[in-house]
C-alpha cells in the first residue's frame, strides 16, 4: 500500500514539476527578444525569428498541458477506486497510530476529504480486495432504491427475471423495489399439423389436421415476501378456453416448501414434466393411461442433501380435471387421494422438469425414482366405492446430448361392493441425442399398456421415432418437431380402440 502513496506523491511532483518548467519556459523565451539584434540582417528577419520561437514554445506548452490533462484523468481513476475502497472498508479498522479510525461519513464532501487524508498522512492499511461480483452487487442494491430510480427517471418497476419452478415460461416480468411483490407473465403456442393413416379394420377414414394443440398464458411471481409465490396457467388447447392451474407455494427452505390449490398431481415424472420440453410432442401412451393428471389438493415437498434426495407428500380431492361438477358433492365417498414420492439423485441435482439434455450435461447424472398413490384415478375420473392402489418405478439419466427415461407402471382396484378387481400395468422407455449439441436431436420410443391383465386383447402399443431442431440453442421458446408413430388398440393419447394406425405429426413451438 505504501508503494502507492509514494506514486501518487511522486505523480503530484510531476505536475508540479510539469507547471514549473512551463513558466520558466514562459519566461525565457519572453525574454529573447531583448537579445541583441545585430545578429540579424535586419527587422524583418529579427520579427520572422521571434515568431519561429514562439511557435515552438506554443507547440512544447501544447504537449505539456496535454500531458497534464492525462495525468489529472489518472489521478481521477485512481481517487475513483480509494473512493470505492473507503465504501467497502469495515467500519473498524485498526492504524499504525493508536487513534480509532470512524465509519467513512457518507456525504461527498466527508469522502473527499477521507481521500485527501490518505494521501498525505499514508497511515491506513490496505483495504480488503474487492471482487467483480461484489460491485455488481453493490450497483444492483443502489439501483434498486427508491432514490436512484427517482434520480434515474424510472417511474415503472425495475425489469427482472422472476424466480419460479420453470423460469422458461415468463419472457417479461417486473418487481418491486423491494422485491417483495413481483409478476412475471409468458405464452406459448405449439401448431401443429397430422395425419391419421388408420386400419380399414376399425372403419374409419384417414385424417388430415391443423390444429393449435396447445396455446397457454401464465402469470406468476411472489407476493408479501421472497418465499410466498403464486402462479396461473390459461389454456386455449384447441381453442378451448379454460383454467389450468392455480395455486399459491412457500418457499421458506430448500428441504421444506408447501403447495396450495389446483396443479399436477406429484406421481410420475414425465406428468410433471412441462409439454414444452417433451421429447415428443404428446406424452407416451402408458404416461396417458396411469398419470393422475391435475387436482385439488396440498404438497409438502422439498430437496434435502444439496438436491440429492427429492420428496413429495400430497393429498388431493381426488375428483378428476374433467369431471363435470367440481362442488364439495364431488367427493361422495369421503375418500381422499394421497401421493407419496421419493427420488435418489446419486450424481447430484437431477432435472426432471426437461426430458432432453438440452443443457448438454458434462458431468454424468442419473435419477431412479418411486411413487404409490391411495385412491387412484383412471383416466383422470375418480373411481367411485373402490379401493385402489398405484405405483411407478422410474430410472433416468443424462450425459452430454444423450438422455434416457423409464417408467413402469402398476395399478390394482378392488370394488367395495363386490365385483372382480381388475389388475394393470404398463411401461414406457425414451432416448434422444442431439447429434448437433442444442440444436438438432433424434429420438426414439416404445410403449406397452395393459389395461386388465384378465382381458387378453387389450394390449397397446407404441413405437415412435422423431427428430427435433432447436432455432434458438440451448432452449425450447423456438422449435420444429417430427414424428412418426405407429399404435395398436389405442391412439396417440393412450385412448383405446381397435385395429391400429399411423400417424406423421409436425409442429412448431413459440415461447415468449
Amino acid at each position: 500500500m505504501r508503494s502507492k502513496w509514494r506514486k501518487y506523491i511522486l505523480s503530484s511532483a510531476i505536475v508540479l514539476g510539469g507547471v514549473y518548467t512551463g513558466g520558466v519556459l514562459q519566461d525565457v523565451f519572453a525574454q529573447q527578444p531583448e537579445q541583441p539584434q545585430a545578429v540579424y540582417r535586419g527587422e524583418a528577419e529579427d520579427l520572422t525569428w521571434q515568431l519561429k520561437r514562439m511557435e515552438e514554445s506554443f507547440a512544447k506548452q501544447q504537449e505539456q498541458m496535454k500531458q497534464l490533462v492525462e495525468l489529472a484523468t489518472r489521478q481521477q481513476e485512481q481517487i475513483q477506486v480509494l473512493k470505492n475502497r473507503i465504501d467497502t472498508m469495515v467500519p473498524q479498522t485498526t492504524t499504525t497510530q493508536t487513534e480509532e479510525i470512524k465509519t467513512p461519513p457518507a456525504g461527498k464532501e466527508d469522502i473527499k476529504q477521507i481521500v485527501k487524508d490518505d494521501l498525505a498522512t499514508n497511515n491506513r492499511e490496505a483495504a480488503a480486495p474487492v471482487t467483480k461480483e461484489e460491485v455488481k452487487k453493490v450497483v444492483e442494491d443502489y439501483l434498486a432504491t427508491d432514490e436512484a430510480r427517482k434520480k434515474m427517471g424510472l417511474g415503472m418497476p425495475a425489469m427482472t427475471t422472476i424466480y419460479t419452478p420453470d423460469e422458461d415460461k415468463f419472457s417479461i416480468g417486473f418487481e418491486s423495489a423491494d422485491n417483495t411483490y413481483s409478476l412475471g407473465i409468458g405464452f406459448r403456442m405449439q401448431f401443429r399439423a397430422s395425419y391419421k393413416d388408420r386400419n380399414e379394420d376399425i372403419g374409419e377414414n384417414d385424417t388430415l389436421n391443423m390444429d393449435v394443440r396447445r396455446a397457454r398464458l401464465c402469470f406468476g411471481g411472489n407476493i408479501y415476501s421472497k418465499m410466498t409465490h403464486y402462479y396461473v396457467e390459461l389454456d386455449g388447447d384447441s381453442f378451448d378456453l379454460g383454467v389450468r392451474d392455480f395455486y399459491v407455494y412457500w418457499t421458506p427452505l430448500p428441504e421444506l416448501n408447501a403447495k396450495l390449490g389446483y396443479f399436477k398431481v406429484p406421481f410420475n415424472q414425465q406428468r410433471m414434466s412441462t409439454s414444452a420440453k417433451l421429447l415428443f410432442q404428446d406424452r407416451a401412451i402408458a404416461s396417458e393411461e396411469f398419470d393422475q393428471d391435475r387436482d385439488y389438493g396440498f404438497d409438502i415437498y422439498g430437496k434435502p442433501f444439496d438436491g440429492h434426495l427429492e420428496y413429495h407428500a400430497a393429498m388431493f380431492q381426488g375428483a378428476g380435471e374433467d369431471d363435470e361438477d367440481r362442488g364439495t358433492e364431488d367427493n361422495l365417498d369421503n375418500e381422499l387421494m394421497y401421493v407419496f414420492n421419493v427420488r435418489y439423485n446419486p450424481f447430484g441435482k437431477y432435472d426432471t422438469i426437461d426430458e432432453s439434455d438440452l443443457k448438454f450435461t458434462e458431468k454424468f447424472k442419473a435419477s431412479v425414482a418411486a411413487s404409490v398413490v391411495v385412491n387412484p384415478k383412471e383416466r383422470d375420473e375418480k373411481l367411485e366405492d373402490t379401493d385402489g392402489l398405484q405405483g411407478v418405478l422410474e430410472l433416468s439419466m443424462k450425459y452430454r446430448g444423450f438422455s434416457w427415461h423409464n417408467e413402469y407402471f402398476m395399478r390394482s382396484a378392488d370394488p367395495e361392493h363386490g365385483g372382480d378387481s381388475v389388475d394393470s400395468n404398463g411401461f414406457f422407455s425414451q432416448a434422444g441425442y442431439f447429434v448437433i449439441p442444442k440444436r438438432l436431436e433424434v429420438a426414439a420410443r416404445y410403449s406397452y399398456l395393459d389395461r386388465n391383465k384378465d382381458v387378453s386383447d387389450d394390449i397397446g402399443r407404441e413405437y415412435s421415432g422423431g427428430i427435433n431442431y432447436y432455432f434458438r440453442p440451448g432452449v425450447h421458446r423456438s422449435k420444429l418437431q417430427a414424428d412418426v408413430g405407429h399404435y395398436e388398440n389405442s391412439d396417440e393419447r393412450g385412448r383405446e380402440q381397435s385395429g391400429s394406425e399411423n400417424q406423421v405429426r409436425l409442429q412448431y413451438q413459440i415461447v415468449f
